[in-house]
């Protein structure tokens, strides 16, 4: 089989596993759905919400670090941050409630720890290893185990068809390494395209 039709091939495999991986990101209810974008007149102020303090890039990193080094005190303090922001802006008391006590602190470090899941399926995704030890690190992401397991799967069937097209319907135990190096450069470039 030529290398243009191989090459072909994993790019296709490499493109519908990239859906896939963001189809999950995308289903995965773990993040917060972003505020309203209604379009709104220059007089009219944008409301703020709780949501926003929480989908705050740097808010979602230091919380995620704080889980992830089981630094309670440190999400603590997180939290004490989120409720000064969000009386500052006059949340609503609702809104306040949801982010305040021992329930909203719970709240904000389960959050962190779905998206710490998800970036860390991201990676052992394109290294080409298993999730099982981050399932187990990340219960809270119970419901996207099933999905990510089929992305593992097809991502391992998809280097087993490459490998198999390589051998030319021969033993595709040589060629397995091979096909991994095609299907990794092949995600390489289109991440690379996608930036």
């Amino acid at each position: 089989m030529s290398k243009k039709l191989v090459s072909g091939l994993i790019l296709t495999v490499i493109a519908a596993a990239l859906i896939g991986i963001g189809y999950l990101k995308q289903t995965s209810p773990e993040l917060i759905p972003p505020p309203d974008s209604k379009i709104q007149s220059e007089t009219e102020i944008r409301s703020f919400s709780y949501q926003d303090i929480l989908n705050n890039p740097e808010f979602r990193t230091e919380m995620q670090n704080a889980v992830r080094n089981f630094d309670q005190q440190k999400a603590e303090k997180l939290q004490e941050k989120a409720l000064e922001i969000a009386m500052a802006a006059q949340l609503p008391p609702n809104e306040i409630n949801l982010i305040k006590g021992a329930r909203g602190l719970d709240y904000m470090q389960f959050l962190a720890k779905r998206q710490l899941f998800l970036a860390g399926f991201e990676r052992r995704y394109r290294q080409l290893k298993g999730i099982n030890d981050i399932k187990a690190l990340y219960p809270e992401a119970n419901d996207l185990f099933a999905r990510s397991d089929r992305l593992i799967a097809q991502r391992d069937e998809e280097i087993q068809a490459i490998a198999y097209e390589l051998a030319e319907g021969g033993s595709i135990d040589d060629y397995l390494y091979l096909a991994k190096q095609q299907w990794l450069e092949a995600v390489k470039k289109d991440v690379e395209q996608d930036q």
